[in-house]
């Protein structure tokens, strides 16, 4: 595949992807709403100049905006996402909207209003579950890899510990486990940091500490990364498809495949924030748009390049793509969580306050800690962006 034709490609994916996943993330606050009673006024896909728009039977205005990368759905009653009213500008508000004031956001009870806010990030959650599920049901799940040590690395930090094969691992700093994966969770998150096994050895109970070496890998984008390694390997599977370690699945083993990878990614995204805030890992890892395009267009370029025939590239290319979206699914659910004014997760924590008050915060704490937000949301969108342009200029220099 040519340069330019790979540069268009990963363009189209990304816009795409990212459509996918906000769209379907506004959906969920909308039948939220619709549940709760509460009028939608309008639904955009996009933003900007409205490129189509026309209104349903229940009065809401859905338009498509001429640029794709987000989208909205805005309530009666609705004057922005900064703040929430006081109780003072609340009865001004409901003496001005008369009766139509049952229909407006913020005259619903507090769990109406949660119920509204965390339906975006849950219908992110389950667009990722569902995503898993199908491909799980499509072309197979992972076959399951038991938390056995198939192969010691000669030299590694593993043989300095002194793991064995056939050694069963059973818990991870006094954690339970179950698969293989979760060892590797565990270890590439912690370079240089001493990790506790608890192992099975025949009828012995044993404990090793081992600290996984850190190793500098390159990544999509030409950069470099640095995880933990440790130097074990897992028991070989029976059944493959190609490289993969696949095996084929029915309809409720898919389902629990696709919660278990959701929450899987769940789980990773939100220890490696926790690392950042507590600054056991670096900041390089963030993504912002120009990452997550490349990596898109790097998925849709190896995709088509390995295929044999334009049937099987477009079959690859559209497994890896869809795979793509259930994690980016996963992360925007996450991030509207975080408890940042402005985000989906600072709207519960004012919500929360109001519960334990009985009376919504001041506007003017609203207001500050909006601007707290915001500033705090544009400082992780510029390091995530330094982050991308950073790993390009590291390519060159």
């Amino acid at each position: 595949m040519s340069a330019i034709a790979g540069l268009l490609l990963g363009t189209f994916s990304f816009i795409f992807l990212i459509s996918v996943v906000v769209v379907i993330h506004e959906l969920g606050h909308y039948w939220a709403g619709r549940i709760c009673g509460v009028h939608a006024e309008a639904f955009s896909m996009g933003f900007g100049p409205t490129l189509w728009s026309g209104r349903d039977k229940h009065g809401t205005v859905w338009r498509v905006a001429a640029f794709p990368l987000g989208g909205y759905v805005k309530f009666l009653g609705d004057a922005g996402a900064a703040s929430e009213p006081d109780a003072e500008k609340l009865a001004e508000l409901h003496q001005r909207m008369g009766p139509a004031a049952d229909k407006c956001y913020h005259f619903k009870p507090i769990w109406a209003r949660s119920f509204i806010t965390a339906a975006g990030p849950i219908a992110n959650f389950i667009l990722a579950i569902f995503i898993f599920a199908t491909l799980a049901l499509s072309i197979g799940g992972p076959a399951y890899q038991p938390a056995i040590v198939g192969s010691v690395t000669a030299g590694s930090a593993a043989e300095d510990a002194g793991f064995r094969e056939g050694d069963e691992i059973i818990a991870i700093n006094g954690n339970e486990i179950t698969s293989f994966q979760e060892i590797i969770t565990e270890v590439i998150w912690r370079p240089g940091q001493e990790i506790a096994f608890d192992v099975t050895r025949g009828e012995q109970q044993l404990t090793l500490r081992a600290t996984p070496r850190a190793t500098e890998v390159e990544d999509e984008f030409g950069g470099t990364r640095t995880f933990g390694q440790l130097g074990l390997g897992n028991v070989p599977q029976l059944i493959r498809r190609d490289d993969y370690p696949l095996t084929p699945v029915g309809l409720v083993s898919a389902i629990g495949h696709g919660i278990d990878r959701t929450w899987s990614a769940v789980s990773m995204t939100g220890r490696y924030v926790g690392h950042i805030v507590t600054g056991r890992a670096d900041t390089s890892l963030l993504n912002g748009p120009l990452g997550i395009a490349e990596a898109a267009g790097q998925t849709a370029q190896r995709s088509v390049d390995a295929g044999r025939t334009p049937g099987e590239s477009a079959f690859l290319l559209f497994i890896n793509l869809v795979q793509l979206a259930g994690f980016l699914s996963v992360g925007l659910g996450l991030v509207n969580l975080l408890p940042i004014p402005i985000l989906d997760g600072g709207h519960l924590v004012y919500y929360a306050y109001e519960a334990v008050a009985r009376r919504p915060l001041s506007m003017k704490a609203q207001a500050i800690g909006f601007r707290l937000g915001l500033a705090l949301v544009l400082m992780m969108m510029l390091l995530a962006t330094w982050n991308d342009i950073n790993y390009k200029l590291s390519q060159f220099f």
